[in-house]
């Protein structure tokens, strides 16, 4: 746990460059969608939803490098990310797999990673 703690701008540095990365699917949707789940999407609402859905997830990374430097932010900053990547890692293992070959498998891996050390940093800081 002391580790983490050492490390969190290091940690949050490095969670916020993979998660900023889903900016793709705001630049490229049928691409970057095809890339990571093996399906497309179609149609004008999918191009905006999943436009909007990239963007929000390059601005929860943009929020952890931030955290990175302004120790004030953390809490905040981590707790988004946190609530964000448990949601999608439960999104996509409650579709039994579907999606979790390839790279959103790798995803997911990377996120509960992720979600471990940032919640490990919680725990440190405000548990009990």
């Amino acid at each position: 746990m002391t580790w983490v703690v050492d490390n969190i701008q290091a940690i949050l540095v490095v969670c916020g460059l993979l998660t900023a990365s889903m900016l793709q699917f705001t630049l490229m949707p049928r691409r970057a969608a095809r890339s990571l789940f093996g399906e497309t999407v179609d149609g004008p609402m999918a191009d905006v939803a999943v436009r909007g859905w990239g963007l929000l997830i390059a601005l929860t990374g943009g929020m952890l490098l931030w955290a990175a430097f302004h120790p004030e932010t953390r809490t905040l900053a981590i707790g988004v990310a946190l609530i964000s990547k448990v949601f999608y890692m439960g999104q996509l293992i409650a579709r039994r797999g579907r999606f979790l070959k390839g790279m959103a498998g790798m995803t997911v891996l990377l996120d509960l990673i992720m979600a471990a050390l940032l919640a490990t940093w919680m725990w440190a800081e405000h548990g009990t």
